[in-house]
């Protein structure tokens, strides 16, 4: 989404989240759909959160001070025995053994 509204509507990285979560009606232009409905495509298995990586994003949150939501990505995958993010987010860069691939 973050990408495809830089794009669309010429917005900067810097803040874009916040500038989604403040235009909605923007956000209801995005053609994300069709990326979510295409992730079979590309055999990406989407998996689900359980209440052990709700307990596990509290540590990770102390440990590293990311946000929950984050947090909570960081212990499902160690969970998994996951590595590798892909994502623009350089927060992720405070997680000892994560790698994080940023998008062009």
């Amino acid at each position: 989404m973050t990408i495809e509204a830089m794009n669309q509507f010429g917005w900067a990285a810097q803040g874009i989240a916040t500038r989604l979560r403040n235009h909605p009606a923007e956000v209801q232009q995005l053609g994300h759909r069709q990326a979510i409905d295409e992730l079979p495509l590309l055999r990406v298995e989407v998996l689900p959160v359980e209440r052990l990586h709700v307990s596990g994003a509290a540590d990770v949150t102390r440990l590293t001070g990311l946000l929950f939501n984050d947090a909570v990505i960081v212990a499902l995958m160690r969970d998994r025995g996951l590595t590798a993010i892909a994502s623009q987010d350089a927060d992720f860069d405070r997680v000892s053994g994560l790698t994080r691939y940023a998008p062009i």
